[in-house]
C-alpha cells in the first residue's frame, strides 16, 4: 500500500465534508437545545418539578356559627381523608388497588369510579376517594405505606352541630361538590378553587355564605421519591402557602327560642318564622318535618341520602320559603290598609254584615252576623263580608299594587337560599289563568286571602314585622355579622329596608285593630294573650281553606305592642283554626323570648346531645341505612316524652261555635304546591374557635 502524507489524506474535498458534518451536528444540538430550553422548556420544567414535588392542599377550617348571644351553633372539627395522585398510583394500580379497597372496606370499582369522576383534572392533582377516615383506616394506610404509592392521608374538617337544635332549613348543610357543579364552575372565578371531593355549602345559609365561610385554600410542597412517597418538605416549608380559615359568623338566631319552636311544632307539619322587627334578624326558623344535619356531616352513603330524598313527608323541603299557601284572614290587614291608603273608603266607613254576601247567583257565607261594622271591628272580629265587598271596591289591580308594596309576589331576599316569591293575581294574570274568561265572581274570595293568592311564611313574617315597625319593611336575614380576619373586627351584614308608601294614620289604624284581636271582646285570638302579664301582643288569625285536606292555621303577631322586639308567623298545615292552634304556639314563644318563661317542659332528649347520640347507638348502632330510621324514631320519642297529649281543635267550628262555610270556589294556584353549647366570654375568642 503506498504511503500517504498528511496533505494528500486531508484533501480540500474531504476537509469540506468533515467540516460540514461537524457543523450539522452542532446545528442539530443547538436546535434541540432551543427546542428543549425555549420552546418546550416551561412545560418540561413543570413536569420535572411535578415528578419530584407534590402539592398537598391545605383545606381551611370552615367558619364557626354562633347564635345572637355568642353560643356555638356549629363548628368545624378535625377530620381526615384519603387521596390518590394518579401520576404515582397508576403505574402500580394492579398491586395497590386491592390493598386500598380492603382497607376502606369497599369494592375496587368504588375507587375506580371516584378516580374516573375526576378524570378531567391533572394527573398530579390529588383525588379525594374517602372522607372522614377513622383511626383504623389511617393506621392501615400508614402501615401499608410502601404498598400504596400515590395514596396519602390528608387533614380536613367536618361540621359538628353542637347546639341542642336542628335548625336544618336555616343552617343548611355541606356536602361533596358534584361533577355537574364542577362543570358549571369551569368559567367562573372559582374554577381553580374546587376539586372533586371538596365540600361545599349546598343549602341554607351554608350555601348563601359559602365564600365567607369556606376561607382560602393553602398549599404545602413536599419532595417525593420515584413512587411518589413523601421524603421531605420543600425548602423546609419556606415555599408553602398558608390557608386562611373561613370567617366566623354570628347569627340572629336565639338557640333557646329555636329549640322551643322546634318542640312546639314537632307534632305538626308547617313552619315558624320569628324576626327581630327592628333589624330583620331571624330569631328562629323552623320547618317541619325536618332532618338531622349530622346525616350530611362526614360520609353520607347513597342509600342514606335517598332515604331522606324519597321520604314522602319531604323533610328537605323548606316550608318557610318554598311553599305557596293562601294567607286566609291575615290578608285582611293588607286589604284594610289598601282601601284606606287608596281612598277607596274613608276611615269612618261602616257597613252591615248580615252573615253572608250575595254576588250574582252565589252567596258567600261568613262565620257570624257581625251587624254594623267598620275597619277596626272587621279586623278584630275577622269579618269576611266586609272584605268580600272591599275587594270589589278596591279592584284586583289595586290589590296587587299594595300587595307588592308589602313585599308579596317577590322573594324577600333572605340569605337562606332557594326562596319562592308566592303569587298575587292581577287582571293580566287572571286572563292568563283563565283564557276562556273570568268574572268578578272569581275575585270575591281573594278579599279574604283565598283563591289564587299564595304567600310564603317568610313573607308573612316580614309583613307582620312591617306593622310592628310602624310601616317600615325590613329584609329578613340569618347572618347578623361576620368576623373580618384582616381587621380583627366584626362587620355587620348589610340588609335592605324601606318605608311603605302608606300614611302613618293608616298604619296606626291597622295596628290598633291587631291589638284588639287579642284584647277586645269578640277578638279571634284571645288565646294569644299572656295570662297575668302586662305584655300586649298584637296579631291576626287566619284560617286558609285547603282543597287537599283540613284548613291551614295561621297566626301572625308582634310584641310588646308599644316597643316591639319580636314578630312571629306560625303556619300549621291541616290543623284547623289559627286562633285555636297557631295563636297559643306564638304566645308561648313570645313569653319565652320576652320573659324567659317556658310553658312546656324541655324535651327529655334533645337533638345533638350525648343522650341523643346514646339513644341512636343503643337502638341502631349508628351505622348504615338504619340511620334515617334511627333519627325518625329518636325524634318521635323526644316529642312523646316532652309534651302532654295534644288535643286537636274541632275541625268544623271556630271558638264561637259557628260553622264555617267555604267560599264557592278555590283555585289550586294558591295552594301548597353533640355536646351542649358553650357560652362565649370574649368576642375576640371567635377568631380561632
Amino acid at each position: 500500500m503506498p504511503d500517504l502524507n498528511e496533505h494528500e489524506f486531508a484533501s480540500p474535498l474531504r476537509s469540506t465534508i468533515l467540516a460540514g458534518a461537524v457543523i450539522l451536528v452542532f446545528v442539530g444540538f443547538i436546535a434541540r437545545f432551543v427546542q428543549l430550553q425555549i420552546v418546550e422548556g416551561p412545560a418540561l420544567s413543570g413536569a420535572a418539578i411535578e415528578q419530584g414535588l407534590k402539592r398537598i392542599d391545605r383545606v381551611p377550617v370552615r367558619g364557626t356559627l354562633y347564635d345572637r348571644r355568642g353560643r356555638v351553633v356549629a363548628a368545624s372539627v378535625p377530620a381526615y381523608g384519603v387521596t390518590i395522585t394518579r401520576q404515582d398510583f397508576d403505574p402500580y394500580r394492579k398491586q395497590a388497588l386491592p390493598v386500598l379497597a380492603k382497607i376502606l372496606g369497599v369494592d375496587t370499582n368504588f375507587i375506580l369510579d371516584r378516580i374516573n369522576q375526576s378524570g378531567f383534572y391533572t394527573r398530579f392533582q390529588p383525588i379525594k376517594v374517602w372522607r372522614d377516615a377513622d383511626a383504623r383506616v389511617i393506621a392501615q394506610v400508614e402501615e401499608n405505606h410502601d404498598k400504596l404509592p400515590g395514596v396519602d392521608i390528608i387533614s380536613e374538617s367536618k361540621r359538628e352541630y353542637v347546639a341542642p337544635v336542628r335548625a336544618s332549613h336555616l343552617l343548611g348543610y355541606t356536602k361533596e361538590i358534584s361533577s355537574a357543579a364542577l362543570e358549571k364552575l369551569q368559567d367562573s372565578p372559582d374554577s381553580d378553587y374546587y376539586h372533586p371531593g371538596d365540600v361545599v355549602g349546598t343549602t341554607g345559609l351554608e350555601q348563601v355564605h359559602e365564600r365567607e365561610l369556606r376561607g382560602t385554600r393553602g398549599y404545602e410542597f413536599i419532595a417525593v421519591d420515584a413512587k411518589g412517597q413523601r421524603q421531605s418538605r420543600l425548602n423546609e416549608g419556606g415555599t408553602d402557602i398558608n390557608s386562611i380559615d373561613g370567617q366566623s359568623m354570628q347569627l340572629g338566631m336565639d338557640i333557646d327560642l329555636q329549640e322551643y319552636a322546634e318542640q312546639l311544632l314537632d307534632p305538626y307539619s308547617g313552619s315558624i318564622v320569628a324576626l327581630d322587627p327592628n333589624n330583620g334578624d331571624i330569631l328562629a326558623l323552623v320547618s317541619k318535618p325536618d332532618f338531622d344535619l349530622d346525616l350530611f356531616s362526614g360520609k353520607t352513603t347513597k342509600q342514606e341520602y335517598q332515604e331522606v330524598m324519597l321520604d314522602p313527608k319531604h323533610p328537605l323541603f323548606n316550608r318557610a320559603l318554598q311553599t305557596r299557601y293562601p294567607p286566609g284572614s291575615t290578608w285582611k290587614l293588607m286589604m284594610a290598609a289598601a282601601c284606606l291608603a287608596s281612598n277607596t273608603i274613608p276611615f269612618d266607613f261602616r257597613l252591615s254584615c248580615p252573615g253572608s254576601f250575595t254576588f250574582g247567583n252565589h252567596t258567600y257565607n261568613d262565620d257570624a252576623v257581625h251587624g254594623n261594622i267598620g275597619i277596626h271591628e272587621s279586623i278584630v272580629r275577622s269579618c269576611d263580608v266586609f272584605y268580600y265587598r272591599m275587594v270589589l271596591k278596591l279592584g284586583i289591580d289595586s290589590m296587587y299594587k299594595y300587595a307588592r308594596e308589602f313585599g308579596f309576589d317577590q322573594p324577600t331576599g333572605v340569605d337562606v337560599g332557594h326562596e319562592g316569591g308566592g303569587f298575587i293575581p292581577n287582571s293580566k294574570r287572571m286572563t292568563k289563568l283563565y283564557p276562556r274568561g273570568w268574572t268578578l265572581g272569581y275575585v270575591v274570595s281573594q278579599g279574604i286571602g283565598q283563591g289564587e293568592i299564595g304567600v310564603t311564611p317568610m313573607q308573612e313574617a316580614a309583613y307582620v314585622a312591617t306593622w310592628a315597625n310602624h310601616g317600615v319593611w325590613v329584609q329578613p336575614h340569618a347572618a347578623h355579622r361576620l368576623y373580618n380576619m384582616r381587621t380583627g373586627k366584626w362587620d355587620t351584614v348589610a340588609y335592605k329596608s324601606r318605608r311603605l308608601a302608606i300614611s302613618d294614620s293608616v298604619v296606626e289604624t291597622v295596628r290598633r285593630g291587631m291589638l284588639g284581636v287579642t284584647t277586645e271582646a269578640g277578638g279571634t285570638a284571645h288565646q294569644a294573650a299572656i295570662p297575668n302579664s302586662k305584655i300586649q301582643i298584637a296579631g291576626k288569625t287566619g284560617t286558609a281553606q285547603n282543597p287537599h285536606g283540613k284548613d291551614h292555621a295561621w297566626f301572625i303577631c308582634f310584641a310588646p305592642y308599644d316597643h316591639p322586639k319580636i314578630a312571629i308567623c306560625v303556619m300549621v298545615e291541616n290543623a284547623g283554626f289559627g286562633g285555636v292552634v297557631s295563636a297559643p304556639i306564638a304566645r308561648k314563644l313570645v313569653n319565652l323570648y320576652l320573659t324567659g318563661t317556658r310553658e312546656d317542659p324541655r324535651s327529655s332528649i334533645l337533638p345533638n346531645t350525648p343522650e341523643y347520640a346514646a339513644l341512636k347507638m343503643q337502638k341502631y348502632s349508628g351505622t348504615g341505612s338504619a340511620r334515617g330510621n334511627m333519627q325518625s324514631a329518636a325524634r318521635t320519642q323526644n316529642a312523646e316524652a316532652a309534651r302532654p297529649e295534644v288535643k286537636p281543635a274541632p275541625p268544623e267550628t271556630k271558638p264561637n261555635g259557628v260553622k264555617r262555610k267555604a267560599p264557592h270556589r278555590r283555585a289550586d294556584a294558591g295552594d301548597f304546591v353533640v355536646p351542649q353549647y358553650a357560652e362565649l366570654i370574649d368576642p375576640r375568642d371567635l377568631v380561632s374557635p
